[in-house]
């Protein structure tokens, strides 16, 4: 009966310093998590790529996400924990156009979830549109009049080889 008594004692001990270990982990965890703070200060303006542009001043918030949803209607996709915004305002990108954002100058390529902003950051959007390339490439042309001039000069060799043949 004492052996009994001495492993559920035992048992009892090793379940409560479990607990105990654990409970601390987790509130290091916490204390180490870096909580994301709200950024004060931020700048925002929206270009719709038509002329219209919309800025917004001293907005507050942690993400970009957070701050351009706090004024504007946006449409986000979300790929997993990753978002990306489509549409703002009812403008949704399709195909190669969309919306592509900067901060401080400086095009972001992460999604808009994931990109911590600073105090008094100055945040981007434009709507962008493939740029139309210009059908006249003016490497065309010599090439043009180097062919035109390699097929005349070969059709007056191949006539003179015939000629000279008949005769």
């Amino acid at each position: 009966m004492k052996i009994l008594i001495r492993r559920e004692v035992l048992i009892s001990i090793g379940i409560v310093l479990l607990v105990v270990t654990s409970l601390s982990s987790i509130v290091h965890a916490q204390s180490n998590s870096g909580a994301i703070t709200s950024a004060k200060g931020i700048t925002l303006t929206i270009d719709f790529g038509n002329g219209t542009i919309r800025n917004y001043q001293n907005l507050n918030g942690s993400t970009v996400l957070d701050v351009t949803s706090s004024v504007l209607n946006v449409e986000v996709n979300w790929y997993g924990p990753l978002a990306y915004i489509r549409g703002i305002e009812g403008l949704v990108g399709e195909g190669a156009e969309g919306w592509e954002y900067w901060v401080n100058g400086e095009f972001a390529s992460i999604a808009v979830n994931l990109y911590t902003l600073q105090d008094n950051d100055v945040l981007l959007w434009k709507y962008t549109r493939p740029e139309l390339k210009s059908e006249y490439d003016p490497t065309f042309i010599p090439g043009v009049v180097f062919v035109l001039i390699s097929g005349i000069g070969f059709i007056v060799i191949v006539y003179i080889q015939t000629s000279r043949r008949i005769l």
